[in-house]
């Protein structure tokens, strides 16, 4: 499998590194390692976090990594692993729903 950052999952992950580095360098960098060392683990378990129940609407099977306080937000197919956003779950999970639906 390969991974593909979507552009808003990118923006995302700069702005979560962005807004935790006001605070702490070293804390921004320990998030996004994380975050990005569990999209790593898609590559051979991209079925590994559960499906996304606010986004069961959409015809792609989105499914929920947490790391942390976010959730990486993400779908597969055939043999890409698409990384649509990175979602805060301390916000309105309605919210997602909207910004996925404007992707």
């Amino acid at each position: 499998m390969r991974i593909i950052w979507l552009p808003l999952a990118q923006e995302d992950l700069s702005k979560i590194y962005n807004f935790i580095a006001d605070k702490s360098e070293i804390s921004a960098i320990n998030v996004s390692n994380d975050i990005l060392e569990a999209v790593e683990l898609l590559k051979k378990f991209p079925q590994i976090a559960p499906i996304e129940p606010i986004l069961s609407d959409y015809p792609e099977t989105f499914r929920s990594l947490i790391v942390r306080t976010y959730k990486v937000i993400y779908f597969a197919h055939e043999k890409t692993v698409f990384i649509t956003s990175i979602w805060d779950c301390r916000q309105d999970p309605e919210k997602l729903k909207n910004t996925i639906g404007k992707k």
